[in-house]
């Protein structure tokens, strides 16, 4: 009995020695979405003594205290947001903080400096915290993304672009709003808390290559006024021009922003055709004189967002106008053919103006759960007109006139619905699109089309994790509808998806995505028409077109120390039946047209190496690249390998910026057209304050022509076509760049999808 009593009492000791609290909680942000990464601490006020845990990807945290210990305060750390703190009083048994909202930092990254892991991995993205002189040197969020150096993007400051390293456009996103690149451009660089690149995106993003959302704050009270302008001094005809304003007032936030880029240069362009007739060769060699080639574009948009509890609404209204008076496809040229001299004049003049507008709601429901719903109506008017005139002294002048008038009308829905467990994430989502689209031809060949088009997707996926691997299987089908006077096409195309994450070690990663998808026929290609492109070819568009299938398969290990990041990347993708392009010989002109072909082979790799030995203070990033094209067509088969080589050095200190850009060509195979792209390189140096920037650009400083190839691979009707202009190299600009800002900083309600429109539809002859 003595014994039971005695191994009763240590048993009680024990016990009660060894008792443990629970504290747990969920972590998420200002828009209510969970916080991965987030640092909870315990401590002590007398000890210093500290206890941590991290909150998982549902932004869940637990810390277990044994009963004896003793902790004052309870402190979340997250990089960009002010530190959340509770202290603690009499806490003998379990507790549950709930939700605990972190939010932005009320003072700019120029102010607080955090000093800790600044990249996150996830399995479809990763979050990039910029730094302060990342900041400090940037003047827009162009130039921030720049300056971030992300790997296996390019950026092209001539022509505003940004692509992935296969040379895909990026989808870009402000706090999840499917964005312009003007839109980008706005943005003040010490607005952002961070960036999320989507390097594998998932589902939602219907096959988009890469995906950067940029993550900002606005402000609470007041606003901010902004511009961005460049402008060429050797050349003057070179000039962007970015105002924006934004005003925050309690739960409403209104803003706007206007961009104009405009090009007035001179092209010069040599061609070399060769037609295989039945019996006889025809060799056409074209010398061009310089032609001029200008352009405007215009962007703005307007929005109003109304943010409430959980719940955002928002409505945006965009407005793009591009002019172009001279084509760059313009040309003055010579044709030397048979022993016979020709003047070849082929003008073209091209407008579109497209305004749409979007609603868009999104709301947190109990249990985690966010739904999500976007609807957007675009109008596209466009019209072009074409003149190609082919003249001999003595003899008659040979014209070929087009004009174009387009009318098309959209309508986007998409609702998305998700839903977090413990350690998992589902997600439901549809998007339709619906089109009618009205071109008229006239000229030398007159037509009307009217084409109805229909797309609907529908998808489920499921994340989760297992240990140190991290998962998601996604399932989508797709139904595409085109119909078109008598003739209809009708496809079901099935889209699942496999993504795969493993963390070796905290600082190497290994990602793989497997997914199929599908497109349609572009409009203009699925059109019923004729279009001359000279007296040789005519263009015609294949209203029996057929849905294609794509396949992609991807891989990517990323390896992170102090000094040095490497990145290894590799793709293969497959199209089957692809709608590529094929030459046919009719009553002696040949028709340059589209079909479904056999299928084409990609494989891009490229390994980034980025070398930081000082910190932000230098860097230099290094990436060599291989890409391989395969193209089988129904009467052909092409083949390419392009090597190539991209590098970039930035040097930073305090308000000072110095970077330098190279990069050489970069080629793509698709069908029978091989584009070789002009090989570039840039010197930057410029000077930031608090309120405005300067910076001095020399674009192509070391080269005498910037130029550009096209070859035409077919077997009855190569071609060769380089263009080339002594005004794009050495070009000297000057960036000014002003912010004015009032109010405190506070972030404003997330908007997650958004849909455009910006395709005319319109097939030309050129």
């Amino acid at each position: 009995m003595q014994k039971t009593l005695l191994l009763l009492f240590f048993l009680v000791l024990w016990t009660s020695l060894n008792a443990q609290i629970n504290i747990t909680g969920l972590v998420q942000d200002e828009a209510g979405h969970p916080l991965e990464g987030a640092v909870v601490s315990l401590v002590s006020d007398g000890t210093k003594e500290k206890q941590n845990a991290i909150s998982d990807a549902n932004g869940r945290f637990g810390l277990a205290v044994n009963k004896d210990k003793h902790f004052d305060n309870l402190l979340v750390t997250y990089l960009g947001y002010a530190d959340y703190h509770v202290r603690l009083e009499n806490v003998v048994h379990d507790l549950y903080l709930g939700e605990i909202t972190m939010l932005p930092v009320e003072r700019t990254m120029q102010e607080v400096e955090v000093v800790g892991q600044r990249e996150i991995q996830k399995i479809d993205r990763k979050i990039i915290i910029p730094s302060k002189l990342q900041l400090k040197a940037a003047t827009s969020g162009f130039g921030l993304l720049r300056n971030m150096q992300l790997s296996g993007i390019r950026l092209n400051t001539i022509d505003n672009t940004i692509r992935t390293s296969t040379g895909e456009p990026v989808q870009l996103r402000i706090n999840g709003v499917k964005t312009t690149i003007a839109e980008i451009k706005s943005i003040r660089p010490h607005d952002v808390l961070r960036v999320e690149y989507h390097d594998m995106p998932g589902a939602r993003y219907a096959g988009a290559a890469a995906v950067i959302d940029i993550i900002v704050k606005y402000k609470e009270r007041g606003g901010n006024v902004s511009g961005d302008l460049t402008n060429g001094v050797s050349m003057l005809g070179f000039g962007e021009y970015q105002l924006s304003a934004n005003y925050h007032e309690g739960k409403s936030e209104l803003k706007a922003m206007a961009w104009w880029n405009r090009r007035d240069l001179k092209w010069i362009r040599e061609n070399t055709e060769t037609y295989y007739y039945n019996g006889r060769t025809l060799t056409n060699r074209e010398i061009g004189d310089p032609t001029k080639a200008k352009f405007n574009n215009f962007d703005f948009s307007l929005w109003y967002s109304y943010a409430v509890n959980k719940s955002v609404f928002s409505v945006i209204f965009r407005d793009r106008y591009n002019h172009v008076p001279n084509s760059t496809t313009d040309r003055i040229s010579t044709l030397y053919t048979e022993n016979k001299t020709y003047r070849i004049n082929d003008f073209m003049r091209t407008h579109d103006n497209s305004p749409s507008l979007d609603l868009y709601f999104h709301t947190m429901l109990p249990h985690q759960q966010t739904i999500y719903f976007d609807l957007v109506g675009t109008y596209i008017g466009s019209g072009s007109n074409r003149k190609y005139t082919l003249f001999e002294t003595g003899h008659n002048d040979q014209d070929f006139v087009s004009e174009t008038t387009g009318r098309k009308y959209s309508l986007i829905a998409e609702g998305i619905y998700e839903k977090m467990f413990n350690r998992s994430k589902l997600s439901f989502g549809v998007k339709h699109t619906q089109m009618y689209t009205k071109n008229s031809y006239s000229g030398t060949i007159e037509n009307l089309v009217k084409l109805n088009t229909s797309e609907t997707y529908l998808y489920t996926e499921w994340l989760s994790k297992l240990g140190k691997l991290t998962y998601t299987l996604g399932l989508g089908a797709m139904r595409i509808y085109n119909s078109q006077v008598d003739n209809s096409l009708s496809s079901l195309i099935f889209r699942p998806r496999l993504s795969l994450a493993y963390n070796v070690t905290n600082s190497l990663v290994i990602k793989y995505t497997g997914y199929v998808s599908g497109y349609a026929p572009s409009l203009s290609n699925m059109s019923d028409v004729s279009q001359d492109i000279d007296i040789y070819q005519l263009r015609r568009g294949n209203p029996n077109l057929r849905a294609v299938t794509f396949v992609s398969n991807s891989l990517s290990v990323d390896w992170a120390t102090k000094w040095l990041n490497v990145g290894l990347y590799g793709r293969y993708s497959y199209d089957h039946k692809p709608i590529m392009e094929e030459t046919l010989l009719e009553n002696e002109r040949f028709v340059r047209t589209m079909n479904n072909q056999r299928g084409f082979h990609r494989i891009n790799t490229h390994v980034d190496f980025k070398l930081h030995p000082l910190g932000d203070w230098l860097s230099l990033q290094v990436t060599p690249f291989f890409n391989r094209f395969v193209s089988n067509g129904n009467h052909y088969t092409h083949t390419h390998s392009n090597w190539g080589m991209r590098g970039q050095l930035l040097a930073m200190y305090k308000q000072w910026l110095l970077a330098a850009e190279m990069e050489t060509s970069q080629h793509s195979l698709w069908g029978e057209t091989l584009d070789k792209e002009e090989a570039s390189h840039n010197i930057a140096l410029g000077y930031n304050k608090d309120k405005w920037a300067v910076q001095l650009v020399v674009a192509n400083p070391f080269t005498t022509l910037y130029t550009n190839e096209v070859e035409n691979l077919s077997r009855i009707a190569p071609a060769n076509k380089l263009a080339y202009s002594r005004n794009l190299r050495r070009i000297f600009m000057v960036n000014v760049s002003f912010n004015l800002d009032f109010g405190k900083a506070k972030a404003a309600g997330n908007k997650r999808i958004t849909n455009t429109d910006e395709n005319t539809g319109v097939l030309h002859g050129r």
